[in-house]
């Protein structure tokens, strides 16, 4: 299978602060980017990665409208 490449628009190079130079590419199910001006790459992160499977305190805060 052929590798998707895609520019993102509108996005800085970490490494080298170059913006409009980053591309995400897609082989089969993994995705990374990577910058064309310098060799700065990374991997997408995974659901568990992004949300780890922790409890947490936050509860549901209700408000409620004032009477004036």
């Amino acid at each position: 299978m052929k590798i998707k490449k895609r520019f993102i628009a509108g996005v800085r190079c970490p490494k080298c602060n170059s913006l409009d130079r980053i591309i995400m590419l897609t082989h089969e199910q993994r995705e990374w980017i990577e910058c064309i001006e310098c060799d700065y790459s990374d991997n997408r992160p995974t659901p568990e990665q992004i949300h780890p499977n922790t409890q947490d305190d936050i509860g549901v805060i209700q408000f409620k409208p004032r009477n004036y």
